[in-house]
Formats: C-alpha cells, sequence, structure tokens
C-alpha cells in the first residue's frame, strides 16, 4: 500500500471529520490516530492477515477489523467503552471511505461485531455515587453569576440526562404549571421530565441574563458571551472531578433513578437514546433479564 497515499487520505479524513461532521478537535484526533493504528496494524501483520504483497483499501475487511480490534481488546485488556470507540471511530473511517470514492463498498455497513459483556464500568449496589451527585447539585452556591451558571448546568446535565452537546444548544430554560421544564432551542420549545431543579437559583442565574433576543445562548462568561462545547465539557468535569464522577457515570446514576421513579422501558431507551438492550445493564437494582423479556414482548416485530 502507497504510504504517501495513505498519509493524504488521513488528512483528507481529518478534515471530513472537523467540517463535514463538525466533531470536535479532541474527537477528530482521537479518530484519526485510531485509524492510523488500524493501518499501521495491517502493514505490519498482512502476511498474517493472508493479504497479497500489493493490497488496497478493497481488500480490507469486516473481519479484519474484527481481529485488530480483538487483538488489542486482548493485550490492552481495554474495557467495553474503549472498546466501543474504536469500533465506532472505524466505523466513521470505513464510511468515510466509501462515501469518497476511495473503496468499493462499505466492508463495515452491515457488519456485526461482538455485544459489550464487561459489567465493571456499570454502577453497582453498594456504589455511594448517587449520594455523592445528589450531595453536590444540593450544597449551598454563591449568588455569584458564573458560580449559579456552573451549578445549574451541573444540574441539567443530571437532571434531564442530556448530553452536553444537546444542553450547549439551550437558549432559554422554564419551569411550567406541569413541573416540567421548558427548553428553548432555536424555534423549538420543549417540554422535558426532569429529576429535579432548583427553581430558586435558576431564576437567580437568569436575572443576571441578558433579554432573549439579545443572547444566543443560555450559557454565558463574564463578558456576556457564549461559551463553546468544549468549555461546557471542562465545566462540568471540574465539579465532577472531586467527588469522583464524569459525565458518562452521571447519566448511568440519572438514567436510574428515572427507572425508580417508575419510567417504562421505552421511555428510558428514548431519553438516552439508546439502541442496543445491553445497555440497561447500567440501570441499579433492575432485573435485567426481566427487562429484556419486557423489551422483546413491545417490540413491534413481535406484535
Amino acid at each position: 500500500m502507497n504510504v504517501e497515499k495513505l498519509e493524504q487520505i488521513q488528512l483528507e479524513y481529518q478534515w471530513y471529520l472537523q467540517h463535514e461532521k463538525r466533531l470536535t478537535y479532541e474527537t477528530c484526533q482521537l479518530y484519526k490516530t485510531i485509524s492510523e493504528q488500524f493501518i499501521t496494524y495491517v502493514m505490519n501483520n498482512s502476511e498474517k492477515l493472508y493479504l497479497r504483497n500489493n493490497w488496497t483499501l478493497n481488500d480490507l475487511s469486516g473481519r479484519i477489523v474484527q481481529i485488530f480490534l480483538e487483538n488489542n481488546s486482548k493485550k490492552r485488556n481495554w474495557q467495553d467503552a474503549t472498546y466501543s470507540s474504536y469500533e465506532k471511530s472505524l466505523r466513521s473511517f470505513f464510511r468515510f471511505l466509501n462515501t469518497g470514492s476511495l473503496i468499493d463498498k462499505n466492508p463495515l455497513q452491515n457488519y456485526k461485531f461482538r455485544d459489550l459483556l464487561n459489567n465493571n464500568e456499570f454502577i453497582k449496589k453498594n456504589d455511594a455515587s448517587p449520594d455523592k451527585i445528589n450531595s453536590l447539585i444540593n450544597s449551598p452556591c454563591s449568588g455569584d453569576p458564573l458560580d449559579l451558571r456552573d451549578r445549574i448546568l451541573l444540574e441539567l446535565a443530571y437532571s434531564t440526562v442530556w448530553k452536553t452537546s444537546q444542553l450547549a444548544r439551550i437558549q432559554e430554560v422554564n419551569l411550567n404549571e406541569n413541573d416540567l421544564l421548558e427548553i428553548k432551542i432555536y424555534s423549538e420549545i420543549k417540554e422535558v421530565p426532569h429529576l429535579g431543579i432548583n427553581k430558586d437559583r435558576l431564576e437567580q442565574y437568569k436575572n443576571h441574563l441578558p433579554k432573549l433576543d439579545e443572547r444566543e445562548s443560555f450559557w454565558l462568561n463574564n463578558h456576556n458571551k457564549q461559551i463553546n462545547l468544549n468549555q461546557l465539557r471542562i465545566i462540568i468535569r471540574k465539579q465532577l472531578k472531586p467527588i469522583g464522577l464524569d459525565l458518562k457515570k452521571l447519566r448511568e446514576i440519572a438514567t436510574q433513578q428515572f427507572q425508580n421513579n417508575g419510567a417504562d422501558i421505552r421511555s428510558v431507551q428514548k431519553l438516552r437514546n439508546l439502541k442496543k438492550i445491553h445497555r440497561f445493564q447500567s440501570l441499579i437494582d433492575s432485573d435485567y433479564e426481566k427487562l429484556k423479556r419486557k423489551f422483546s414482548e413491545s417490540h413491534s416485530r413481535n406484535r
């Protein structure tokens, strides 16, 4: 395989991620690095993979990608999240190759990899994390606009189970008479169920904001300028780090709380945008097999 051609393809792939997919700089670098690792692995092991000497990108198959993933997973003892990130990255890479007519067809389009089996990433019964996050959210907060902003951002991340990319698009937040959050995103207003919001804190923060028609975002810095997605992620991380949590685990805790409050399985699935049933293993005190049966019974194919 021509090395110079591969280098040019990698540069085009990075441009595609940044400007067409509009991924963050960090994600672009991660995806590019993973694709480079994969190509390097193939070049170093082409004979073992039964590739011809002058192999091309068209010779790469789903089975070769699976061998790469399984080999690294065993050597480095990957957890599910790492395996999933690598798989997602390589699917993106082959999608790019196919879209750009660099390969005839995408070998991963319908290729199924192994199910994620490790349970050690999920919350255990004796995990004190739910208590830690509740103590943090309910702890006193100063009246400084930035402190209020940071705490409300954390509250919304927890109480809505929204991703940071969704939170970043918020322009206005209100609590309506039905105790639902009314969240304005561009011209759309969504009614959102939630786990609880400190209304006084929310109103106090909004008093510091310019009028709605004078701002683009709900999240502003001390110069009333919109802060970007990466800055929002940093704000959440800084608040969670002292109690040993990250955003992923925060969302797992919130999902469990919604389920404990009576949310049915379809609501939880929609809430988290979960496409695979194994992700429901993250729920605490839930009978996974019972959920699995319930999911199967309610699926449209079984009606």
